[in-house]
């Protein structure tokens, strides 16, 4: 079976250099049971600041939520770079801080469960901040036990 026959994937950040900050394009985090964000990281010149946010709606950053992560062991083309560090969790503010010197090269990975999100607030974006003066990267959410048909639902 292929992911895309079993899963949802909603593009949410192009590769693009993200220095400047941006608001990720939102989803519908009830539309299936489990998301894997992934973001691949480029270049990373300075820190910046990531915050995962639920709202009633798409866009809305009405609360900070918590998450589990995983990084890559190695760089990208490294022997290492397809395998995940022990998963860690963000204080209950939500923000990860991305550091230069540990993202750069790397994959992230978010873990998030639906019934982990209020039902009233179930729209999910993600927020990059402003800090860092080089930063390349592109996301895409992996949405597994989808509750409805995928080629059917709109999930962003």
């Amino acid at each position: 079976m292929r992911i895309i026959d079993c899963c949802a994937v909603v593009p949410l950040l192009e590769p693009l250099d993200s220095q400047a900050g941006l608001d990720s394009d939102s989803f519908h985090a009830g539309r299936a049971a489990h998301w894997d964000l992934i973001f691949q990281f480029g270049a990373v010149t300075g820190n910046a600041i990531l915050t995962l946010y639920v709202g009633a709606s798409a866009g809305t950053k009405t609360t900070a939520i918590a998450f589990r992560h995983r990084l890559s062991s190695g760089d990208f083309k490294a022997a290492s770079a397809d395998l995940f560090a022990a998963s860690d969790t963000t204080d209950a503010d939500g923000i990860l801080t991305l550091t230069a010197a540990t993202y750069d090269h790397r994959v992230l990975v978010i873990m998030l469960d639906s019934i982990e999100i209020a039902e009233a607030t179930p729209w999910v974006t993600v927020e990059i901040d402003a800090t860092a003066s080089v930063l390349l990267l592109s996301a895409v959410a992996i949405g597994m036990q989808p509750r409805y048909q995928t080629a059917l639902t709109a999930i962003a």
